[in-house]
C-alpha cells in the first residue's frame, strides 16, 4: 500500500484548563462534530492481533495499521486510508498471512464477512495550531481523551511530523509519563476485557 499517508498521533489526558492552553498557542476551533465508529474483525480477531484496525465511521470504512517504517519514539504512527479497494486488499493480505495461506496483491476480502465487536460515539472538538490538529474527544461511555496529530504524506516526512507533534505537546504541557489509553481499549476494558488483555499482551499502547 505504497502512498498511503501516515497519521502521527500523541494522546493526552485533557487538563481542566485546556481552553486556556489552546489559546496560549493561538489554536482555532475548526470543527465540532459527532461520529459513531463500529469496529470490525474476524470472529477470532485476526486484525486486532495484527495491529490492524478496521472501522466504519458514520457508515464509511476506515483502516489504520502500524506504519512499517515508523520512527522509534513515544508517538504512535499508523497508516490510514478510506479507499475501500485498498482496504479490501490489505485486509485480505493480513488474514491470509495470519493463516499462512498463499495470497497476491490482486486478491481482496469481502468486508461484509467481518463482524462488529465495538460501537462507540464521539463528540469531537477539532482545533488547528502550528501545523498540527488537536482533537478533544468525549465519548458516549464517559471517557475523555485528547490527541495531537499530523498526517505525513511519505516516510521522509515522518521525523518532521513526530517532532511537530512533540513540540506542540510540550507547548501545551501535556507530556506525562502516565499516558491515557485509546477510546477503543477503554471500551473493551468494560465490554470485552479478555480481548483487551490479549491485545495488550501483543502490543504496547
Amino acid at each position: 500500500m505504497d502512498g498511503v499517508p501516515v497519521e502521527v498521533e500523541y494522546k493526552f489526558k485533557i487538563p481542566p484548563d485546556i481552553q486556556e492552553r489552546l489559546a496560549s498557542i493561538n489554536a482555532t476551533l475548526a470543527k465540532d462534530i459527532t461520529f459513531t465508529d463500529v469496529y470490525l474483525d474476524t470472529t477470532d480477531f485476526v486484525l486486532c492481533c495484527s495491529d490492524t484496525w478496521l472501522r466504519k465511521r458514520n457508515g464509511k470504512y476506515q483502516l489504520k495499521y502500524a506504519a512499517p517504517d515508523r520512527v522509534k519514539c513515544d508517538v504512535r504512527q499508523y497508516k490510514k486510508t478510506g479507499d475501500e479497494m485498498l482496504i479490501r486488499q490489505h485486509v485480505y493480505r493480513v488474514i491470509a498471512g495470519f493463516n499462512n495461506t498463499e495470497h497476491s496483491t490482486e486478491h481482496s476480502y469481502d468486508l461484509e464477512q467481518l463482524v462488529p465487536y465495538a460501537e462507540l460515539t464521539t463528540q469531537r472538538l477539532e482545533y488547528e495550531a502550528d501545523q498540527v490538529v488537536i482533537d478533544l474527544d468525549r465519548t458516549d461511555f464517559g471517557y475523555n481523551v485528547g490527541e495531537i496529530e499530523v498526517v505525513s504524506s511519505c516516510s521522509d516526512d515522518l521525523q518532521s511530523g513526530v517532532e511537530n507533534v512533540q513540540r506542540v505537546a510540550a507547548l501545551l504541557d501535556v507530556q506525562t509519563v502516565d499516558r491515557p489509553i485509546s477510546k477503543l481499549m477503554t471500551y473493551l476494558c468494560v465490554h470485552n476485557k479478555a480481548l483487551r488483555d490479549k491485545i495488550y499482551s501483543l502490543f504496547k499502547f
